[in-house]
């Protein structure tokens, strides 16, 4: 076949045959010359090369730009997540250590409580239960005659260094006081400081006298193995009356019986349909007498318990010009905080110390 192309006509066509972009015909004629001419030949491949070259290079510079990218977004993405780390360990620093949570009644222990200046003043002395927690910004909030103390809890630091706290509330026209608001704990009330034995008691308050553990709970809260010694239990709760029987061990002296007093009238509160408590003991200098003639047994009902109370209430409102109510029923004195802090009262004074 002729080859009828010239070599100004094939260098026109170069370009587009390194590209691939000549028809089929025009390619083979090109082709043809290229056997031929070895200028043409050399112009060729010349253009050709360079192409490659630069696509490598390209290349390269791409590859590369991409992992310069990569590495920076890797750096920035760490450095954002260090960022945001620091941010949150700083906010939950400033949370525990300054700014603190608002006061837990349950977490603060009442040391001391004393009613001062004349009875115009309740003097409390404050501490953490938490050796690892403070307080800060205490404050009191009076509304309706009722102040209620308030506080931030924080963890120990330099900043704040200690649980402790002692609190001057004035008592002026002010008929309760509470610690952490009337969501927390009742302190004091109609010239009364509410002691948190009451409150733990008043929590282990149970309706039935089958219940075993709650049972057990008051026992250990009014700690009648410490004051009176080692006892034995049974439960009469197959009908009527329900009885708490406690079988003692040790002998007991007058203190002891008041002492069992103070504790049986306690318990006939706390339990709805405890009827009465009987025990058994021996008397002191029983020792060396007749089994029958050492054990003396004995009873407090329920009934017997709230007359002797409603006794002593009118005695202590004649002597104290107080107007404290008398309830016929001893299961009212554990139906609050005050009227249960009463009937401790009255018994401390009349049943414990007097006779």
């Amino acid at each position: 076949m002729k080859n009828d192309l010239t070599c100004g006509v094939v260098r026109d066509l170069l370009p587009s045959y390194v590209e691939n972009l000549l028809g089929e015909e025009s390619k083979e004629a090109v082709d043809r010359h290229l056997e031929t001419c070895p200028e043409c030949r050399e112009r060729k491949e010349d253009m050709a090369a360079p192409t490659g070259a630069e696509e490598t290079a390209e290349a390269a510079k791409e590859v590369d730009f991409l992992r310069r990218v990569k590495k920076g977004t890797v750096k920035k993405i760490a450095l954002a997540v260090v960022c945001t780390a620091l941010v949150v360990l700083g906010g939950l620093a400033l949370k525990v250590f300054v700014i603190g949570t608002p006061l837990q009644a349950q977490s603060v222990a009442v040391i001391a409580e004393e009613i001062q200046d004349g009875g115009s003043t309740l003097f409390l002395s404050l501490s953490s239960i938490n050796s690892g927690n403070a307080f800060h910004g205490w404050r009191l909030e009076t509304v309706d005659g009722v102040t209620s103390i308030y506080a931030r809890d924080v963890m120990v630091s330099p900043i704040h260094r200690t649980g402790d706290a002692q609190i001057y509330v004035p008592l002026n026209f002010i008929q309760e006081v509470w610690l952490g608001g009337r969501s927390g704990r009742l302190i004091w009330a109609d010239g009364l400081a509410i002691s948190q034995k009451t409150m733990d008691l008043l929590e282990a308050k149970t309706p039935f006298c089958g219940d075993v553990p709650a049972l057990g709970r008051i026992a250990e809260l009014l700690e009648i193995s410490q004051e009176l010694g080692p006892y034995a239990t049974t439960l009469h709760t197959s009908s009527q009356p329900y009885a708490w029987a406690l079988e003692f061990r040790d002998t007991f002296d007058t203190k002891d019986w008041r002492m069992l007093r103070f504790c049986a009238y306690q318990m006939l509160a706390l339990v709805g349909n405890l009827d009465q408590i009987n025990y058994s003991y021996r008397p002191e200098g029983g020792v060396g007498r007749t089994a029958v003639d050492q054990l003396r047994e004995g009873s407090v009902s329920a009934g017997a318990a709230a007359r002797v109370l409603a006794g002593l209430t009118e005695r202590h409102n004649e002597e104290h010009n107080t107007n404290w109510p008398v309830h016929e029923s001893i299961k009212e004195y554990a139906e609050s905080p005050l009227e249960y802090q009463r009937m401790v009262t009255l018994m401390n004074e009349y049943l414990i110390y007097r006779q």
